[in-house]
């Protein structure tokens, strides 16, 4: 053998013990983005940061919240489905995402149930029915009793037309098979201060947006859409002990874009069920008022499915539209 093909051979054999390490890399060896649809401050970027501080934390590797926001989440939401999905592009996930097939169809240039892969549920949010005392309802049953003496009067305020309030209110009118007078506002907290100014007569928020107003002696909270009470209001009946055969919850998760390998979804799903088992990270998330979950992919792809399933049809009988 020539000392030109030994030394092509030598070569060779180095490369590939320094190739084969480098091409073994565990998941994940650079940092990884997490896509929250929304602005900073909400429940879902919330939710987000601590999870990405935790699942850094424990990994030893970067992930970092960035916020994509407008339409209604659909942006962030599309720059995600539209993303490689080899796991350094994940994305913030909330039921929102499960509405959209309703209210937009054919509009969307991307499929939710197929270019989004989801990983697991780290938390779920109730919802408060909230009134005005100056208004008498002692209970969520006086609500609907009035509606239907009164069909058209009494009047409810929401963030804006197809906002998830919007339709979660929807699902109740269906469900009591009564007829109530929408109010749409430019946001949450416009739809909040409609009810403390006497504006309407009730609307719903999010368990982890009551909490600063618990006190306000212009708010009387009538019920909570959870299938149990809520640890931040025990004293609350919830919808169904109302009479009002319905359980709501905003769930928040973690997906990616398809075509992320099984591993990779695995060593996620992990993280964030070990995230949710963290005492601190666990007692955050219900001092929130939220409830912290944590599941394997497939069943939070059940979830999914079954949420794509109802509120499509809630929304088309409804007829509403973006």
């Amino acid at each position: 053998m020539t000392r030109r093909a030994i030394l092509i051979g030598l070569l060779a054999t180095v490369g590939a013990l320094v190739a084969g390490p480098l091409a073994a890399q565990p998941y994940p060896n650079k940092p990884v983005k997490i896509i929250v649809p929304y602005a900073a401050g909400g429940t879902g970027d919330i939710l987000a940061r601590l999870f990405a501080q935790e699942i850094t934390r424990t990994s030893g590797q970067s992930f970092v919240v960035e916020n994509r926001t407008g339409a209604g989440g659909l942006i962030g939401y599309g720059a995600a489905a539209k993303s490689v999905g080899d796991g350094y592009t994940l994305i913030a996930m909330d039921s929102t995402l499960t509405m959209y097939p309703g209210l937009h169809g054919e509009k969307l240039d991307w499929n939710v149930e197929t270019d989004l892969v989801p990983i697991s549920m780290y938390a779920r949010s109730a919802f408060a029915l909230i009134t005005n005392p100056v208004r008498h309802y002692s209970n969520a049953g006086d609500l609907v009793r009035a509606a239907r003496e009164r069909p058209d009067s009494v009047t409810y305020g929401t963030p804006g037309t197809a906002t998830l309030h919007h339709v979660f209110t929807s699902l109740l009118l269906a469900t009591t098979n009564v007829k109530m007078t929408h109010v749409p506002y430019r946001g949450a907290s416009e739809a909040l201060t409609g009810v403390l100014s006497n504006s309407v007569d009730w609307t719903f928020v999010a368990l982890p947006t009551i909490t600063g107003q618990l006190g306000n002696d212009r708010m009387r909270v009538l019920a909570v859409t959870s299938e149990a009470r809520s640890a931040l209001l025990p004293q609350i009946p919830t919808l169904k002990e109302s009479g009002i055969p319905m359980t709501v919850a905003n769930w928040f998760g973690l997906g990616a874009p398809k075509g992320v390998s099984a591993e990779t979804v695995d060593w996620l799903a992990r993280k964030v069920n070990d995230s949710v088992r963290a005492p601190e990270v666990n007692n955050r998330i219900r001092a929130m008022g939220a409830e912290p979950v944590g599941n394997s992919p497939a069943e939070f792809a059940a979830n999914v499915q079954a949420d794509l399933k109802m509120w499509t049809k809630v929304i088309r009988e409804a007829g509403i539209k973006q």
